[in-house]
């Protein structure tokens, strides 16, 4: 007898959790405990793609699902330690359902009536909703054959089967949105989907009868209909709102340090995990990284991008490439490294239907990237921004191959700058600024210190996601020291620019050490400072630019001068 819905077993969740870098969330199985039976035992969690959903569903269904042993799972576990006597192992009917897994089993059942069908006899085209319907009853058929009374009603069927067994069900359902993400064959779907739910969690007498506790993922909070959840029962645990889920999202700091203790081969360092994966953070849970993401780093030795082969990545591409003025200032901004205020309000966590046009659209949009894992939001001041290089690698991406490639040049140009800065390249420093220079500038206000803050404005366009800008006052000969100061985190060293006219790259080094501007910082003592100089010569036709780059370390005993 093959179930392919009904108390399917372990599922992957035995060979996940005999790897090597297997990371214990069996704590979720207790959050999940303390609802059994009661109100809040409805549960949808909403988080991205490859943010370990899948597993996590397989890992409840193998401690809930009746018929199989598996103690020895989660013998040692954070959930046996909270729970000595696993309460609930094996208690439940599950019923497990991969929402993709359903449409390709029907799409196969349809193609292969469609290659059996004559011309006299075109193909009876099958609804999704019956055809689960079918199955899932089917199923409790095959299980408990004359024990129950089997009806053309699921959750009549449903309420037979826990009256005869004495065993409530755990309904379990993975990416339970897919019908509101992508396209669909039926233009109906969407609503018979919804409508199929409401059969099975709207009516509380049906609710309490048949379901201990239900347990739904995707990407989507629940449907809005007219402005309100088409289905209240559920509680939506998001990347908005994750509640006590929260250190289920993804990896924290202590797991993420863990793996890398557990590899030390890997040759990566904590800082670049950081840098590259983490950034999703919420009070409750501290700094989360993605899960995926980490652990392919790992196996491949190396910091990279790793977001990819998503559905999720044709849809935030769609969503970038909007022609829309405003959301691309907003894009803009972001990979600036700024914080952009954003509200769910405006989502009806329908990818399908998102605006168009400006103002309310883009609310919508920037909502929505929110939920996809491109953007993290943070609650005390309901600002969204670019979480990691990853996901700033996929917003380049995604502009390079849009609509957009003067933002692109614009804000590649700049990271080069940057990191060309870092690492000592004076010639290439000195020509993108000259490049720039000659680029935006009047040539009437070619001289003046307005022209120069705005040249080195773009010319650093991007710093402002590692640093804070405090710019001096002006000098007689050109604008004088702007200092770029790490922000919280980064490792990167504290910078001193100068810019002057009609004097060599040296003279501004010296003007520098003349002020003892890097003494004023004293809480670097001990640590790198770059001192920049770029200039160049007024007078002259070519107005070549020149840069010198110097490194110095603070002494730990330095003190303010001024």
């Amino acid at each position: 007898m093959n179930h392919y819905y009904l108390n399917i077993g372990p599922l992957g969740y035995k060979e996940i959790s005999e790897d090597n870098n297997y990371i214990d969330k069996t704590g979720l199985i207790h959050c999940l405990n303390t609802y059994i039976n009661k109100s809040g035992k409805l549960v949808l969690a909403s988080w991205p793609r490859r943010f370990g959903k899948t597993f996590s569903a397989q890992m409840l269904a193998a401690y809930y699902t009746y018929g199989y042993d598996t103690t020895s799972l989660f013998q040692n576990r954070i959930i046996h330690a909270m729970d000595p006597s696993l309460t609930y192992c094996g208690a439940f009917d599950v019923i497990y359902i991969d929402m993709l897994q359903v449409r390709d089993s029907m799409r196969s059942q349809q193609a292969i009536l469609n290659t059996a069908a004559t011309k006299s006899a075109e193909a009876p085209q099958l609804d999704w909703i019956d055809f689960l319907t079918d199955s899932l009853i089917q199923e409790l058929a095959d299980s408990y054959g004359s024990d129950i009374i089997v009806e053309k009603s699921l959750a009549r069927t449903l309420v037979n089967t826990v009256q005869k067994t004495g065993r409530k069900i755990i309904w379990i359902c993975d990416e339970w949105d897919s019908f509101f993400r992508e396209p669909t064959e039926d233009p109906e779907a969407p609503r018979k989907y919804i409508e199929f739910l409401r059969s099975l969690f709207k009516v509380p007498q049906t609710t309490s009868l048949v379901f201990a506790a239900a347990y739904m993922t995707g990407i989507l909070p629940m449907i809005k209909v007219k402005g309100e959840s088409a289905l209240t029962e559920f509680d939506d645990y998001t990347m908005f709102t994750p509640g006590e889920l929260a250190p289920y999202v993804g990896f924290t700091e202590a797991e993420v340090r863990d793996l890398l203790e557990r590899n030390p081969n890997c040759g990566i360092t904590y800082d670049e995990m950081a840098e590259w994966y983490e950034g999703y953070s919420f009070p409750s849970a501290g700094p989360l990284f993605n899960p995926r993401s980490v652990i392919q780093a790992i196996k491949f030795k190396q910091c990279t991008s790793y977001w990819t082969d998503s559905s999720s990545n044709a849809q935030f591409k769609q969503l970038v490439s909007m022609q829309r003025k405003t959301l691309r200032q907003d894009v803009e901004k972001l990979l600036q490294g700024e914080n952009i205020p954003v509200s769910k309000v405006n989502f009806d966590n329908d990818l399908r239907t998102l605006p168009d046009s400006d103002g309310e659209g883009d609310g919508a949009t920037l909502a929505a990237m929110v939920h996809l894992g491109y953007l993290s939001y943070d609650s005390q001041t309901d600002c969204a921004h670019i979480p990691n290089k990853e996901i700033r690698s996929q917003f380049l991406d995604m502009l390079k191959e849009s609509s957009f490639p003067v933002i692109y040049r614009k804000i590649t140009n700049a990271d080069q700058l940057l990191q060309d800065t870092l690492a000592g390249n004076e010639k290439c420093v000195a020509e993108a600024f000259r490049a720039i220079h000659h680029q935006y500038t009047d040539p009437k206000a070619y001289n003046t210190e307005a022209t120069l803050k705005e040249t080195l404005d773009l010319a650093y366009y991007t710093a402002d996601r590692y640093y804070i800008r405090m710019y001096e006052i002006p000098s007689g000969e050109g604008f004088a020291d702007v200092i770029f100061y790490p922000k919280a985190q980064c490792a990167y060293p504290l910078l001193i620019i100068e810019l002057k006219k009609n004097a060599v790259a040296e003279t501004g080094l010296s003007q520098i050490k003349k002020r003892n501007y890097p003494a004023r910082f004293k809480e670097y003592g001990g640590k790198e400072i770059l001192l920049v100089s770029i200039s160049y010569h007024a007078d002259k036709l070519e107005k070549e630019h020149f840069c010198k780059i110097e490194r110095m370390l603070l002494p730990a005993e330095s003190s303010p001068t001024c």
